[in-house]
Order: structure tokens, then C-alpha cells, then sequence
């Protein structure tokens, strides 16, 4: 049973996971790690790493700015980068995209306003736009009726500081989605919207998704579209990102008056505590895709989090489809006892790389939302290899997470949205999560620890490529 908050937008704590950056007391070792807080505040913590073939030693995270190839891990600077930028596609691996829950943007009238949604985007393809699929929830509060009458245009941007959508330009494409009664009340809708009528993208442009409900009764027809939501303690939802170019936008009117909507960014601003971020696969008509489909995780605590201890490891299973260069090693965690956190790269079993974590006091907190749930919060860590690793396509590496002694750190999954759907890159599906129960190592399950889950799942971690 799906916990929602019958309110629009609202989170819903379906979906939520580990995320975004709690500052690390100040410990000492021989290395240099980087905990990262992204609401402004570094601080250092024990790292020591070693690398197959290399001496052993201790190797610092980099702290720097911006972080180079050859420096290993990217860091996200205070504005993030362009989804077309050199330095975004480094980045490889399920955690480029986070959240904390699900929050809902009705389409129609709500508390007495007509709302409009957009989604923001940049086209990292040329094209003609053929389709979309959204994330739609039904339910009291969410929908009623038969969920209206949904028109949907891409419009260009329209230059201004604010990146709205220009509603006076001729639409690239449009569409008209009616969901119908059919579905069955409460559930999620996973539909491809196709479209007609298409004027190419271009790739590095920004355009908007805008959803508007044209039922005659907007009052009594209308659905939700669902967003990805960090909680403000997590910071941004995509850490590497400009907001610019991954944007949930929600404008609000008198109903049917056919007024210019007045804007706000639910992703660079927020709403009730919480940032937004589209759940939204693009394709064109000639089969290239982009777009972000996490859309649940296990950050509920106590419920859904997974406390790691020395018999409970975890580990990320990746299969690459390409041959990938990596110099660096993101990942988000909190100690909830403090201690030690091991981490190892394992190309078919074999110890490519490891290294340690240090946390000298707890750094877990379980954060207020504006429902009764509560969310993790947790820290980034940035690891520079000492010596690149180069991934393979088609065999099997794993990035492994192991605490020493009697210490216990706290993670979360999130699922990608592949069995509903989504398609790669939207789903990150080159790897999956994976926790030793009993012995054995099974599929994480955040609604189900003991039982393993269906391979949709994946832990927060990102590896860093080179140019």
C-alpha cells in the first residue's frame, strides 16, 4: 500500500531514498576524503584507497572546485552543468538522479486555481519529438472523474532569466491524452502520449513540456503528473545538474480564465519543503530517448532504509554495454554508529580497487518531511582512484560497501522505473542493487528486505569517467 498525502502538489513518501549532504565532523587519518554538504559546508574525513597493481597508500578525495580527468571525481560546483556539458557525461552510474519521494502536480483546478505544469528540459538530441511517457497517479486527491482531458505541447523556451515557456510560440508538437475512467482508482498510469505535427529539436536547446487540462469541467475531471522530490536538507535533486535543464515548473491562474499563468520552479525554489524534478522519457521519432525515471525508494525510516553492518554488505552489480575509463567514486551513506566503511571494486569477483571511510561520531539524522514519514538524509563521498580502472563491456563489476567492527551505516534504494516501462538512459539499467541476507546475495527490496526484488532497484552511487 502506496502512503500518499491526498494534497496537490504533496509528497508521497512511496519513493524515497538516502540523499544529499550532511557536513562530517572534522577526522583524522592519513588520507583526505570529501564528505560533501551541498547547502555549503565541506569537511574531511579518513580515506585511505589502494588500487590493484599499485602500492598500496592513502589517496586524498579531491577537493577542488572542479575536478579534472585526471583529478578523479567531478564535483558540483555551485550551479551544476549543462546536460550537454563534457563534464555531465562523466558521470555514469544510477545516483545522477535522486530522490527522497514523490510529490504531485495536478493538472486542473485545485484549491480553486486552474494549475498548469511544465516540464523543463535540454534536448541532448536532434529530432522530432514521437512520444513521452509521464509518471500520472490517480487517487482521492490526485484525480477524480475521468481524470480530464490533457493537452500537451513542446514550446520553446522563452530566453528570459527565469527559462519559461514561450505560450505565444507555435508548438513544436502537441497532443491531447485522454486516461479515461478505465483505470483503477489509486493506481500509477505509465502511458506513452504520442504526438503529430512535429518541428525537429535541436540538441543543447531548452523546451517545455506544458500540460493543461481542456476538459469542459476541469473542476470535476483532472489527474496528477508525479515529480521526484529531495527534501531542502538534501539540496537539489540531481547534485551535478543545472537546474535549468531538468525543471519541474508549475503555474497557477484564475480557473478558465485564460489568463498568462503566474510561475514558480519548483526545482530551483521549492514547494512545502521539498524540490521537484521531472519523471518524464522523451523519444524521437527516429528511437533516441533522454530522460529520468527514478520513481521510488526505500529512504522511509525506520521502514524501508537498509542499515548495513559487517555480516550485511551491499554492492552495485554492473554489466556495461560500453567500455568505460574511471578515475572516481561517488557514493551517499551516513553512519548511524560510528566507524569504519569499506568500499571495493570487483571485476568478476576479482579486488580492483578498495579503500576506507571514517566517521569518528554518528552522522546519520532522519529528517521531518510535511507528513507523518521521515526521510534519510546522508553524505556524499568523493573517491579518487589513485590509478584509473577501465570497465569492460559485458563482464561483471561490482562496487561493494562493507562496514569493520561494530559499525553501521545506513543506505537507500530507489527504483529505476524499467518494469514500468522506462527505457535506457531514462532507467539506469547497467546495474542494479544488490545485499547479502542469510549469506547470499539477493536483489534489494525496500518494501521486503528478506525477499529479493524484481532487479529494478539501484543504490546511490555514480563513478566518475575520463575525458
Amino acid at each position: 500500500m502506496k502512503p500518499h498525502t491526498p494534497s496537490a502538489p504533496a509528497l508521497q513518501p512511496t519513493a524515497l531514498i538516502a540523499s544529499l549532504c550532511l557536513a562530517l565532523a572534522a577526522c583524522t587519518g592519513s588520507g583526505g576524503g570529501v564528505a560533501d554538504d551541498t547547502s555549503g559546508g565541506r569537511a574531511s574525513s579518513s580515506l585511505t584507497t589502494n588500487t590493484s597493481g599499485s602500492n598500496n597508500g592513502s589517496t586524498a578525495a579531491n577537493t577542488a572546485g572542479n575536478a579534472s580527468a585526471s583529478q578523479g571525481p567531478l564535483q558540483p560546483g555551485e550551479e551544476g552543468y549543462t546536460l550537454t556539458s563534457a563534464e555531465f557525461q562523466r558521470l555514469y552510474g544510477p545516483g545522477v538522479y535522486r530522490q527522497d519521494g514523490l510529490g504531485n502536480t495536478v493538472v486542473g483546478i485545485n484549491k480553486g486555481q486552474e494549475q498548469v505544469v511544465s516540464n523543463r528540459f535540454r534536448a541532448t538530441v536532434n529530432g522530432n519529438l514521437s512520444s513521452v511517457r509521464l509518471y500520472w497517479q490517480t487517487g482521492n486527491g490526485y484525480s477524480s472523474g475521468n481524470h480530464g482531458s490533457i493537452r500537451l505541447r513542446l514550446l520553446p523556451d522563452d530566453g528570459s532569466p527565469q527559462h519559461l515557456p514561450d505560450l505565444n510560440a507555435t508548438p513544436l508538437a502537441e497532443s491531447v491524452f485522454t486516461p479515461g475512467t478505465p483505470v483503477e482508482y489509486g493506481r500509477p498510469l505509465f502511458a506513452d502520449v504520442y504526438f503529430g505535427g512535429a518541428q525537429p529539436m535541436q540538441a543543447g536547446q531548452l523546451y517545455h513540456l506544458v500540460m493543461e487540462n481542456v476538459d469542459p469541467d476541469p473542476w470535476t475531471n483532472f489527474i496528477s503528473s508525479n515529480n521526484a522530490i529531495t527534501n531542502d536538507d538534501n539540496a537539489r535533486p540531481a547534485r551535478w545538474l543545472a537546474v535549468s535543464d531538468w525543471a519541474t515548473l508549475l503555474g497557477t491562474r484564475t480557473p478558465q480564465s485564460g489568463d498568462a499563468p503566474a510561475w514558480s520552479d519548483l526545482t530551483q525554489d521549492g514547494l512545502r519543503g521539498n524540490h521537484y524534478s521531472p519523471i518524464l522519457e522523451i523519444t524521437t521519432a527516429d528511437g533516441q530517448k533522454q530522460g529520468a525515471s527514478t520513481m521510488e525508494s526505500g529512504a522511509v525510516d525506520p521502514d524501508r532504509i537498509f542499515t548495513l553492518t559487517a555480516d550485511h554488505p551491499i554492492r552495485e552489480r554492473f554489466v556495461p554495454t560500453a567500455t568505460r575509463q574511471i578515475n572516481g567514486l561517488s557514493f551517499a551513506t551516513a553512519a548511524s554508529v560510528a566507524g569504519t566503511l569499506r568500499w571495493r571494486i570487483l571485476q568478476d569477483g576479482t579486488e580492483r580497487a578498495s579503500g576506507t571511510i571514517q566517521a569518528d561520531q554518528p552522522n546519520y539524522e532522519a529528517l521531518v518531511t510535511d507528513t507523518s514519514f521521515r526521510v534519510a538524509k546522508s553524505v556524499w563521498y568523493d573517491v579518487a582512484l589513485p590509478t584509473p580502472i577501465t570497465l569492460t563491456a559485458g563482464q561483471t563489476w561490482d562496487v561493494e560497501f562493507q562496514p569493520e567492527s561494530d559499525s553501521q551505516w545506513v543506505f537507500s534504494v530507489s527504483r529505476n522505473g524499467s518494469t514500468n516501462g522506462f527505457s535506457w538512459p531514462a532507467a539506469f539499467t547497467e546495474s542494479h542493487a544488490e545485499h547479502q541476507q542469510d549469506g547470499q546475495w539477493i536483489n534489494a527490496n525496500h518494501f521486503a528486505h528478506y525477499s529479493s526484488g524484481r532487479g529494478d532497484t539501484n543504490w546511490p552511487v555514480v563513478l566518475h569517467q575520463g575525458q
